[in-house]
């Protein structure tokens, strides 16, 4: 089983911000959902919300009120995922904030899939649902974005198969977008970036 999982959050740097928001779908081996996982997460005590989050997400403080606490909704998640492989988008970023309460043994980037398979082409979210003709209706909210990294992985991981790409664990480190974290079972690759 795979689980898709991504979080917004009210910054990059997990050490000093936290989750606002959880979505997660878990796929069964032929990549069709199963069961999902999805909240608002309330802000710590005493945290704003950035304008820029806000700009971003439409997420307002005003939604997070009836959120869950942050420590209980990441233990929600943690069982939620078990001992499946999980899958997101820009895995560095999702698994530095996940990793404050599990460090999954085996995890796929879709994003370091994409460079894998395309080293020219952008890996942001937004340009792969174009080159695979996806539709997001509501970017930067979490299972909009899990909703379209399910259909970006499942287009991924036949084209990898396919070629004999490894993928598993594997992240992609460049210039245009450096990792900020690596788990400790990563393998990871340096491709230099010059579009």
């Amino acid at each position: 089983m795979y689980i898709v999982f991504d979080f917004e959050t009210t910054g990059l740097k997990a050490a000093e911000e936290q989750v606002i928001e959880i979505a997660s779908a878990k796929l069964d081996e032929n990549l069709n959902p199963v069961d999902t996982f999805t909240t608002l997460v309330a802000l710590e005590e005493g945290r704003t919300l950035p304008q820029f989050i806000r700009q971003l997400t439409g997420i307002t403080s005003e939604d997070l009120k009836d959120g869950m606490p942050e420590p209980e909704a990441m233990a929600k998640l943690k069982e939620f995922i078990g001992d499946n492989i999980v899958v997101a988008q820009f895995a560095s970023f999702d698994l530095s904030f996940l990793a404050k309460v599990l460090k999954p043994e085996k995890f796929i980037c879709t994003r370091s899939m994409a460079r894998l398979l395309r080293p020219d082409e952008y890996a942001s979210l937004s340009n792969l649902i174009k080159i695979y003709g996806i539709e997001n209706l509501d970017p930067h909210r979490a299972f909009a974005d899990v909703e379209a990294t399910i259909q970006v992985f499942a287009r991924q991981k036949a084209e990898c198969d396919e070629k004999g790409i490894e993928y598993m664990n594997v992240l992609i480190d460049s210039n245009e977008r450096p990792l900020s974290y690596v788990p400790e079972n990563a393998v990871v690759q340096y491709m230099e970036f010059s579009k």
